[in-house]
């Protein structure tokens, strides 16, 4: 039960700071006809995320720590990064055509599923 709490904590923080990340890049670019912040945070929480990832790796640190900044706070700041993440540990040992793939399946099926999902509530009202 503790791991879950050290990742709500993390994630409950994650998520308020691409809140506020998210208003301040559309007060600074407020004509923006572009999603600007989305790309912002997704940039962000990945550059966060390899950083993290690579400082964890390499001093021993608490679980609690990896759950609270990798799992949760970045998870809850953008799951893009998780994804970047995931992509790069593929490539890097090797796995070309698998991290192609991925990538590409992941970009299709969630541009699907937000599709198929909007078109099912708009059937629904």
């Amino acid at each position: 039960m503790g791991s879950i709490l050290w990742v709500a904590l993390g994630g409950s923080l994650g998520a308020v700071a691409r809140y506020g990340a998210g208003q301040l890049i559309k007060a600074v670019y407020p004509d923006a006809s572009w999603p600007i912040a989305t790309l912002s945070v997704n940039v962000l929480g990945s550059l966060g995320i390899g950083l993290v990832f690579v400082l964890l790796e390499r001093h021993c640190v608490h679980e609690a720590a990896r759950l609270v900044l990798l799992v949760g706070f970045l998870g809850g700041f953008t799951t893009f990064s998780t994804f970047s993440l995931e992509l790069l540990l593929m490539m890097e040992r090797g796995e070309w055509v698998l991290s192609l793939g991925y990538a590409f399946i992941s970009l299709a099926s969630c541009f699907a599923g937000v599709y198929f999902g909007a078109q099912l509530a708009r059937g629904l009202g």
